[in-house]
């Protein structure tokens, strides 16, 4: 289905506060549409992002169909993701990828260190961005997306894996700093509890009030920490991309994927 006519059921699931498309077997699947660039806003039903689609079923594929999804990126380990369990792998109408970023799920509770969460997360994106041939493959099946169709692009629950490329297709774009955090940082909280921590940010988060407080500071105290490496070494996301010797042209195409009506 093309981009430019969205299904019927997109209104009832869209909430625009968070990106975030509600279905019931999809967790934590968000648009990368509807963030502010240079060039207007970035287009819906080019790209989304989402948690494990292992346990999808059939009504919630119907509407993935529907929604113009094409191609599926799956960037956990061959370890964690055999073809057989995934949902979209085996559909006909699906482009199904699997090409790993990082080794396991950072944010199983078995991974998470005790202490010093802010440095293990940190530590282990930038890793991720040290895996150029990872990051070669997965740009040239991005951007091989065909104008009128959508590619969605998961991990295990959506939140690191994904958020270190979703930073960098937005990061692409030129969509706002503030606006990247926050679009990885809706993976942890409702879009207004995250806005407002954002913009607290560097106030008095350092003694927050409750555990998810926490969790939410620590993330967005993360995200911001990688951007601004990456922005401080090489002067923008293009940049980096370049230097990861992704070809110009896939860049080309991905901006005007996420831009161009």
């Amino acid at each position: 289905m093309g981009t430019q006519e969205a299904p019927i059921e997109y209104d009832s699931l869209y909430d625009a506060s968070n990106h975030e498309l509600r279905l019931r077997t999809c967790h934590n699947l968000r648009e990368l549409g509807g963030y502010d660039t240079p060039y207007g806003s970035t287009r819906l039903h080019r790209f989304v992002r989402c948690g494990s689609t292992s346990g999808i079923v059939g009504p919630d594929l119907q509407i993935i169909q529907k929604l113009g999804i094409t191609r599926a990126l799956d960037l956990r380990s061959r370890g964690e993701a055999p073809r057989a369990t995934c949902r979209l792998a085996r559909q006909s109408w699906i482009s199904w990828e699997n090409i790993p970023l990082f080794d396991y799920d950072l944010s199983a509770p078995a991974m998470m260190p005790v202490r010093d969460v802010d440095n293990y997360l940190v530590t282990s994106y930038l890793h991720m961005l040290t895996s150029v041939s990872a990051l070669q493959k997965l740009f040239a099946f991005l951007s091989a997306t065909p104008k009128d169709e959508c590619a969605l692009f998961h991990c295990a629950a959506g939140m690191d894996r994904t958020g270190v490329v979703s930073m960098l297709l937005l990061g692409l774009v030129e969509v706002p700093r503030k606006q990247i955090i926050a679009d990885y940082a809706y993976s942890f909280g409702d879009g207004d509890v995250v806005d407002a921590a954002i913009e607290a940010l560097g106030t008095k988060l350092e003694t927050p009030s409750t555990p998810f407080a926490y969790i939410l500071d620590t993330r967005i105290k993360t995200i911001a920490t990688v951007y601004d490496t990456v922005i401080a070494t090489h002067g923008s996301i293009r940049a980096f991309l370049t230097s990861c010797e992704i070809p110009e042209t896939e860049l080309d195409a991905l901006r005007a994927h996420l831009l161009d009506p």
